[in-house]
C-alpha cells in the first residue's frame, strides 16, 4: 500500500472541512433564512469536546444576526467517553457509585446539550438559548444557539459578592427543578454587562442519586472560583443556598475534581475547603466529646 503523505492528508482535511462549512452555510440559509453567511472559529483553545464557531449573516430585514455554533463529531464523542469512564473508574475505586453517563454518538451529545440548555432557559436562567441541532456530513452534528456578548471569568474586572450570589442562586434553582449541570467549570460561566450565563452541560446518569449529582455540581462550582476569590468567602456565600449536610456531601468530591484538567485546585486550597465545608461535622463531634 502507498503511504499517504502529510501534504495529502492536510489537503484531504481541508477539503473535508470545506464540505462541512458548505453544509453549515446551507443550513443557515434554509433553516434560519440568512444570507451572506460567514463562519469563524471562536475560543477553540478551551474547547475540549467540540469545534465552537461564530456564525454571522443577514436576515430578511437586512439586519446582521449572530449565532453560536458547536460542531460535534466522532473524535469529540470518543474524548467524552474517555473522560466519563475515567471519572466513573475513580468513583468505583473509592467505593462511590458511578454517576457519569457515556454518550453513544455525536447526535446524542447534540440532543442532550439542546434539551438541557432549553430546560435551563425555561427556568429563566440566562444561557446561550439553543435554536436547533442539525446533521452534517460524516456523522457530524451542529448545535446552533444564540451568540452571547459576554466574557469568560478570567476577563471580569472584579468577581463581586453579588456575582457569586447570583451564580449560586442559579445553581440552587436548577437543583430545585431536578436539573444537574455535570460539567461546571470556569469556562462554562460567562459574564455579560448585567447577566451571568450558565453554558454547556455535562452528562449524568439518569439513575444516579440526585444528592450525588447535586454534591458534584456544588463542589465544582465552589472550586471554579478559587483563582478569583478566597475560599472562605466562596463557601460563606454558597451556604446561603446549601445546607451543611449538602456542603459535607460536596466535599467528598474534591479529590476527584482536583484531578480535572479544567479546574485549578491546589492541595492547600483543598485542605482549606475540606475544613470549611465540614464545619458542622466538626462541631457535632466537639459537642459529643464535651458531654459529661
Amino acid at each position: 500500500m502507498e503511504e499517504v503523505s502529510e501534504v495529502e492528508q492536510h489537503q484531504a482535511h481541508r477539503e473535508f472541512f470545506r464540505d462541512v462549512l458548505e453544509d453549515i452555510h446551507k443550513i443557515m440559509e434554509t433553516e434560519y433564512h440568512l444570507t451572506n453567511v460567514s463562519i469563524k472559529p471562536v475560543g477553540a483553545e478551551v474547547a475540549r469536546l467540540s469545534i465552537p464557531i461564530k456564525i454571522e449573516g443577514t436576515d430578511k430585514d437586512g439586519n446582521r444576526v449572530l449565532y453560536f455554533g458547536k460542531i460535534l463529531g466522532g473524535t469529540d464523542n470518543m474524548t467524552s467517553r474517555a473522560i466519563q469512564l475515567f471519572k466513573n473508574l475513580y468513583l468505583h475505586m473509592n467505593s462511590m457509585a458511578p454517576m457519569f453517563r457515556v454518550t453513544e454518538s455525536p447526535e446524542e451529545l447534540a440532543r442532550h446539550q439542546y434539551e438541557m440548555m432549553s430546560a435551563i432557559n425555561a427556568l429563566g436562567i440566562p444561557t446561550a438559548t439553543p435554536r436547533g441541532i442539525h446533521p452534517l456530513r460524516a456523522k457530524l452534528w451542529l448545535l446552533v444557539a444564540d451568540f452571547l456578548d459576554a466574557k469568560p471569568i478570567g476577563d471580569v474586572p472584579e468577581l463581586t459578592d453579588e456575582l457569586l450570589d447570583t451564580v449560586f442562586s442559579y445553581l440552587r434553582k436548577m437543583h430545585d427543578n431536578d436539573i444537574y449541570h455535570g460539567d461546571i467549570k470556569p469556562d462554562n460561566l460567562m459574564f455579560g454587562e448585567k447577566e451571568v450565563y450558565v453554558v454547556d452541560i455535562g452528562n449524568f446518569m439518569n439513575e444516579a442519586p440526585a444528592e450525588q449529582k447535586l454534591a458534584y455540581d456544588l463542589a465544582s462550582q465552589i472550586t471554579s472560583f478559587l483563582e478569583y476569590r478566597p475560599a472562605g468567602r466562596i463557601v460563606e456565600i454558597a451556604r446561603k443556598y446549601y445546607s451543611s449536610d449538602e456542603m459535607i456531601e460536596a466535599s467528598k468530591y474534591l479529590d476527584l475534581i482536583q484531578r480535572r484538567p479544567d479546574i485549578v485546585l491546589s492541595d492547600d486550597n483543598k485542605e482549606e475547603l475540606l475544613r470549611l465545608m465540614n464545619l458542622k461535622a466538626k462541631r457535632s463531634l466537639r459537642r459529643r466529646v464535651m458531654r459529661p
